[in-house]
C-alpha cells in the first residue's frame, strides 16, 4: 500500500515521513490530503453510486427555465443554473461510458479467437465500429469514444463516480486518465484519490500541476519510464479546417519539438529579411511565415524524393551517437509510396477545368474540393492526375497517367475509385490502405475491380477476424452488417460533381 504522509503533519506517526511505502498490513494507514490526514477508507469510498438519478435531480432544478423563460430568471440564479447544465452533461457522459463500455463487454461484439494475435481487432475496435452509424462518427472518434470509456469505468471507478455526480467535469476526468493512465495502478489510484476532493475547484492548469508534482514526488522513477513509454505515442495527424486549409497537430519528443520550433523560428526570420528585401516586410505575419517554413520542408522533400540534410552531422560518439538525432538526419531518408506507386500529392481534376472552360473545384486527396485556381497550379507544377468521371454518378471511370512511371491500372482503378477506407466512418486515403478480396481470394474471389477494395490495416484485419458479415454488392460500395443486425453501406466515393449537384 503507498501511504502519502507527512511527518510534520500534526496526528502523523514519527517514523513515517514523505510518501512511504507500506505492505499491506501495516499499522499506518492514512493519506495526506490537502494538508490533513485522512482514513483511506474515506479517501476512497465505496463506487456503487447511481448513474441516473443525478440527472433527474438537476433536470428538476432546470425545469424553472421551461416554467418562466430564461429572460425571467433572476440574474443571481443564471450562474447556477449554468452550472446545473454542466453537472448534467458531466452525469450524462458518466452514463454514456457505462454503457459503452458494457457494450464493449457483450459476446457478440467479441472477434473471434484467430484474431487475438492483433492488436487493432478487439472487442473495443468492433464496439467502435457499431458505434459509427447511430452517431455519426469517424471510426477513429467512434474509437476514441470507446477506449476512454472504457478506461474511465474500468481503470478510474473513483474518477468516474465523480464525474456521475457531477463533482468535476469531462475535461478534468479527461485530465487525470491522461496524467495517470501511463502509471502503476496503485500509484495512479493514490494520486487519484489525492487530487480528486478538490479537482472541481480548480481549473485544468492547476489540476495539472498537481497530478504531476504527486507523480514526480510519488516516483520519480516511474514517472522517467512512463516518459518512455509515452514516446510510443509519438504521431502526426493531419486534418480539414475550413476554406482549403488543414491542421497538422503533432505529438513528438520534447527534444524533436524543440528541434521543429528552433527551424521555423530561424526559417521565420530568413523570409522575413527576404520579405523586407523585396519591399514590403510586413507582406506575411509571424504565424504566416512560420506556416511557409514548414510548407517549404515538405515540397522540397517532395519534389527530391528525399529527405537529405547534406550538412547534418553529429559530435556524439558510443552509445550516445547511435541514440542521436543528428546521426539519424546525417543518415538521409529516401521517400516511397504504397502499392509501388511514386510518393506524390494527388490532385483531380476535370479537364475541362484544367482547360479553363470551368470553374469546377478540384479534389485534393485526403482533404477534399479545393479550388479550381489552386487545382490548376497544382497541375501546372506536374503534381496532378486526370481522372475520368462518369457525368451522372461522379464515380470514377477510367484515369490519366501522371509525370510519374505508370503503375498497375487496376491497383490505380481502385484506390480512385474508393478514394478511402471503405470502412462506416473512416477517412485513412486508399493510397495508405491494403487492397483486399472482399471475396477471399483462396476461397476462388478473383482479382477484378469487382472484387477488390481499399481498406486500412486495422478495418482489413476486422473484416476478416471480426463479428462482420461483409459483401460488395457493386464495385466500389461495401455493405456491412454488425453483430447487432444493423447494415451500414459504405457507398461509392464521388470524384466529380454531378447534375443534381446544386449551382451554389
Amino acid at each position: 500500500m503507498v501511504i502519502m504522509l507527512d511527518a510534520e503533519t500534526a496526528g502523523a506517526p514519527a517514523d513515517v515521513s514523505w510518501f512511504d511505502e507500506c505492505e499491506p498490513g501495516s499499522d499506518v494507514a492514512c493519506w495526506l490530503v490537502d494538508g490533513d490526514i485522512v482514513p483511506v477508507t474515506e479517501v476512497v469510498p465505496a463506487i456503487q453510486v447511481s448513474t441516473v438519478a443525478p440527472i433527474r435531480a438537476e433536470l428538476a432544478a432546470l425545469a424553472v427555465v421551461d416554467e418562466l423563460g430564461a429572460a425571467e430568471v433572476a440574474a443571481d440564479e443564471l450562474s447556477e443554473l449554468i452550472a446545473s447544465c454542466q453537472r448534467v452533461m458531466s452525469q450524462a457522459r458518466a452514463l454514456q461510458a457505462t454503457l459503452v463500455e458494457e457494450l464493449a463487454s457483450r459476446p457478440e461484439l467479441a472477434p473471434a479467437q484467430p484474431a487475438a494475435g492483433y492488436r487493432s481487432v478487439s472487442a473495443e475496435s468492433c464496439a467502435a465500429l457499431e458505434l459509427t452509424a447511430p452517431l455519426a462518427l469517424t471510426s477513429g472518434q467512434a474509437e476514441y469514444l470507446v477506449n476512454e470509456s472504457v478506461q474511465l469505468v474500468r481503470d478510474f471507478p473513483a474518477t468516474h463516480a465523480a464525474l456521475a455526480q457531477g463533482e468535476i467535469d469531462e475535461r478534468r476526468a479527461r485530465l487525470i486518465m491522461s496524467e495517470l493512465g501511463r502509471h502503476d495502478s496503485e500509484i495512479a489510484a493514490a494520486v487519484e484519490a489525492a487530487v480528486l476532493g478538490r479537482a472541481g475547484e480548480q481549473n485544468t492548469d492547476q489540476l495539472r500541476r498537481r497530478l504531476k508534482g504527486l507523480v514526480h514526488r510519488l516516483a520519480p522513477q516511474e514517472a522517467e519510464e512512463s516518459r518512455a513509454r509515452a514516446a510510443a505515442d509519438r504521431c502526426v495527424r493531419v486534418s480539414p479546417a475550413e476554406n482549403g486549409m488543414a491542421w497538422i497537430e503533432a505529438l513528438m519528443r520534447a527534444e524533436d519539438a524543440a528541434a521543429v520550433e528552433a527551424v521555423l523560428d530561424s526559417g521565420e526570420k530568413a523570409l522575413k529579411r527576404a520579405d523586407a528585401d523585396a519591399g514590403d516586410a510586413r507582406a506575411r505575419t509571424r504565424d504566416q511565415r512560420r506556416a511557409d517554413v514548414l510548407a517549404r520542408l515538405a515540397w522540397a522533400a517532395l519534389a527530391a524524393g528525399r529527405i537529405d540534410p547534406a550538412a547534418a552531422g553529429t559530435t556524439a560518439s558510443g552509445d550516445d551517437a547511435a541514440r542521436s538525432p543528428l546521426r539519424e538526419a546525417a543518415a538521409g531518408l529516401s521517400l516511397s509510396g504504397a502499392h509501388g506507386r511514386p510518393v506524390a500529392v494527388q490532385v483531380t481534376v476535370s479537364l475541362t477545368t484544367l482547360a479553363g472552360l470551368d470553374e469546377e473545384p478540384g479534389d485534393l486527396d485526403g482533404y477534399g474540393p479545393i479550388p479550381a485556381r489552386v487545382a490548376r497550379e497544382l497541375a501546372a507544377a506536374g503534381i496532378w492526375q486526370w481522372v475520368g468521371c462518369d457525368p451522372v454518378t461522379g464515380a470514377v471511370l477510367d484515369h490519366g497517367r501522371t509525370r510519374y512511371t505508370p503503375t498497375r491500372d487496376l491497383v490505380d482503378h481502385v484506390l480512385l475509385r474508393d478514394r478511402t477506407c471503405k470502412a462506416p466512418g473512416c477517412a485513412v486515403p486508399a493510397v495508405r490502405c491494403d487492397l483486399d478480396h472482399v471475396h477471399a481470394y483462396s476461397a476462388g474471389g478473383s482479382t477484378c475491380a469487382a472484387n477488390l477494395v481499399a481498406l486500412c490495416r486495422k478495418h482489413h484485419l476486422i473484416k476478416h477476424h471480426g463479428p462482420f458479415t461483409v459483401d460488395q454488392p457493386e464495385p466500389g460500395t461495401l455493405r456491412w452488417i454488425s453483430p447487432t443486425g444493423r447494415t451500414i453501406v459504405s457507398g461509392p466515393a464521388r470524384a466529380a460533381p454531378t447534375p443534381d449537384d446544386p449551382p451554389f
